[in-house]
């Protein structure tokens, strides 16, 4: 039985009775039973403590909730106000809620509820419902949860919005890791405090749930933060952009992996911080305009090159405070409602590649994937597996469908439809889907029905399409076989010690499975140093070709765990490699580490070569992010299960040179099987034919 989870909420005061009031009646009629309520207050004036403390004594002897009152000393500002509460909280969960904001009766029990439901999670933030009057708001009670990768949330948002606090609840244990609030900011220090907890996450490789508005409202008026600090804003933003540019990714390896990524995080971001000044400005009387100009000028907030360009800006801000006329704000639209009739077929779990795709059609829990190289369902492959009705949105977003096609159906199980929502483009139309499905699914589908007719589709040309299918067979047994163990395969001449100890020492000290080593040599090899036993594989080849081929067959013969690791000796496994397999899990067939040079740079391991290996051909270094169909596992390290293996050995006809692993790659690729890229990282002494690869840009719309 799963344990009751505690929670704890933390209320940061600062006078404003009378908002206050309202934020603590909020929690005084949630619906979860018992939670620990903290107010902390830093009023500067005592009749207005008196009344907080009041109304909070009477909350708990109304409710019987455990409640603490926690006044230190005036002016603490909302970074130490926060922090004082949060360091005094107990509960297994915590959030903060700001004294000015209101939740819904059932906002508290639904958050506990999610983190019980969809463990393990550490992490959950909700969009708010803006409002200026309490009976304006319109309440969703059923928000649609969005369980996203931090990593990629936080390359794609971070440097530009942040979740609100009081949209936000995480586990006492992120708390603990990333501390509190920043205490000398007054603006950001909540962004910041989001941004470790999401980092902490990602580390921990974790989703993080997201959800739509619906259960919290977040009051506009002009004595907030918002209104108030908007010069602190921009200073402290642009002090976080620098630090982040100096320390990340720092520990997140996985973390801006694509320099085009990181350059695009920080130019949106600086963009966003002038984007915000003007929208700030705006809500300044002419007043309170006319005494920020010496304040502009001094922070050189645009970076004028000029004193007309300067000018220019000033008297820019001046014509839009001036014609702004009384609106102080602009509220968007509060609720998304999601339209259809109320017996449409609803799935149990849906996979999308957009943040904002709330669905044109109902769903109940959306995960969103990078339709990309990074897409992996192993962390949710028991969702997936469980789901009844299961949704891919838009899965033509760009040219790497057959990847994310084949990618959300793994462990897809007999019985379980799956509905393809889409719009044709110019990537893929219906019935490209059908061809698709025929292609990497061949026999584990059949056709259940589609929303429009062939003659309606084509008469419409790019439409809306809905397709639906139903499993009737599993995928291939190697993307759901248990993980028994590591065969370690080293291909050699025994003569590189000091390498093949290297190898074994590393595999000693980081490897957490079952491991074997397997040495194929002329000769014995002998590792003085070296208490693991090594299998020997004594051969001589009667070629004198380079019978490679002979010889990585032989080793995967020999294995005897599930995974197969084949390389030469010039190879040491870093301290990461082999906790990659915790989030990454085992469902390939082939794949390729990431490798490095004992300097860090890159060396010879996503690669592409053009054509069908049936002629010398150019090739390069893939972006991680990109597949290529014509990717291929370079010779020097190559992973394989198994059971994969045994029906797609090396050709023993081809030698050293003879392009043995392209041809190898080729032929599992017109089976329809895919080569993938394992996010450990392995390190080599020296490598070749890396001049001759060029790193090669990433296009999501054209193949290399």
């Amino acid at each position: 039985m799963t344990k009751d989870l505690m929670l704890s909420v933390v209320v940061p005061s600062h006078s404003r009775v009378d908002l206050y009031l309202k934020t603590i009646q909020s929690l005084q009629v949630q619906t979860l039973s018992n939670f620990e309520l903290i107010v902390t207050d830093d009023s500067k004036k005592s009749e207005d403590s008196q009344a907080i403390k009041t109304r909070l004594e009477q909350y708990q002897k109304e409710t019987g909730r455990p409640a603490k009152y926690l006044f230190t000393e005036p002016g603490l500002g909302q970074a130490r106000n926060t922090n004082q509460g949060l360091r005094a909280a107990t509960g297994d969960l915590i959030r903060i809620l700001h004294s000015d904001d209101i939740l819904h009766p059932d906002c508290l029990a639904w958050e506990v509820r999610s983190f019980q439901d969809y463990a393990p999670l550490s992490l959950l933030f909700q969009d708010c419902i803006p409002f200026q009057r309490d009976e304006e708001i319109a309440w969703n009670t059923q928000p649609l949860i969005r369980f996203v990768e931090p990593y990629q949330y936080f390359e794609e948002f971070l440097s530009v919005s942040t979740a609100l606090p009081s949209g936000t609840v995480f586990r006492r244990e992120g708390l603990e890791a990333v501390g509190g609030m920043r205490d000398d900011w007054s603006f950001l220090c909540d962004w910041e405090l989001f941004a470790k907890l999401l980092l902490w996450c990602g580390k921990r490789s974790e989703h993080v749930a997201y959800a739509t508005a619906g259960l919290f409202g977040w009051r506009l008026h002009k004595e907030s933060t918002t209104s108030m600090k908007w010069k602190n804003h921009y200073l402290e933003h642009q002090t976080l952009m620098q630090e982040w540019k100096e320390s990340l990714p720092g520990e997140h390896s996985r973390l801006f992996e694509d320099s085009d990524i990181r350059q695009s995080f920080f130019e949106r971001g600086e963009f966003y911080c002038r984007q915000r000044l003007f929208q700030d400005c705006e809500q300044l009387d002419f007043g309170a305009y006319c005494q920020s100009i010496p304040w502009l000028l001094q922070n050189r907030c645009y970076r004028p090159k000029g004193r007309r360009l300067k000018k220019k800006t000033l008297s820019h801000l001046w014509r839009r405070v001036r014609g702004k006329g009384k609106a102080q704000f602009r509220i968007d639209p509060i609720v998304q409602r999601e339209t259809g009739k109320a017996n449409q077929w609803i799935p149990d779990l849906t996979l999308s590649p957009f943040y904002g795709d709330d669905g044109e059609t109902p769903n109940q829990t959306i995960y969103v994937k990078a339709f990309d190289n990074r897409l992996n369902t192993w962390p949710i492959r028991d969702r997936i597996a469980n789901a009844k009705r299961l949704r891919i949105n838009h899965i033509c977003k760009n040219r790497f469908f057959g990847r994310s096609l084949l990618e959300c159906l793994k462990y897809v199980q007999p019985g379980t439809e799956v509905e393809f929502f889409f719009h044709d483009n110019e990537q893929m139309t219906w019935f490209g889907l059908k061809a698709l499905l025929s292609q990497y699914a061949s026999g584990r589908f059949e056709f259940v029905e589609q929303n429009r007719s062939p003659q309606e589709g084509t008469k419409l040309g790019r439409s809306l399409w809905s397709i639906r299918y139903r499993c009737v067979t599993p995928a291939a047994p190697w993307y759901i076989e248990p993980i028994t163990g590591i065969s370690i395969g080293v291909l050699t001449l025994g003569e590189r010690i000091k390498e093949l100890t290297a190898l074994v020492e590393t595999t000693e000290k980081y490897c957490p499975y079952p491991f074997e080593i397997i040495m194929i040599s002329p000769k014995e090899v002998v590792l003085p140093d070296i208490k693991t036993p090594l299998k020997q594989i004594t051969f001589n080849d009667p070629y004198e070709y380079g019978w490679i081929t002979r010889k990585k067959n032989l080793i995967c013969g020999e294995a005897k765990y599930s995974d197969i690791i084949v390389c030469h000796d010039r190879y040491e496994f870093s301290p990461t490699f082999f906790e990659a397999f915790k989030q990454w899990g085992h469902g390939y067939g082939i794949a390729s580490p990431k490798t490095t040079l004992k300097d860090g740079k890159r060396a010879l391991d996503w690669a592409v070569v053009r054509g069908l290996n049936y002629t010398w051909s150019e090739g390069g270094l893939l972006n991680y992010r990109d597949y290529s169909r014509y990717s291929y596992v370079p010779g020097g390290v190559t992973m394989l299960r198994k059971s994969f293996w045994e029906k797609f050995p090396w050709a023993e006809d081809l030698f050293w040179n003879e392009h043995e692993d392209v041809e190898l790659c080729r032929r599992i690729q017109r089976s329809n099987e895919f080569i993938y890229l394992f996010p450990g990282t392995i390190v080599t002494y020296h490598d070749r034919w890396i001049d001759q690869n060029p790193l090669l840009p990433f296009n999501e719309g054209h193949d290399f």
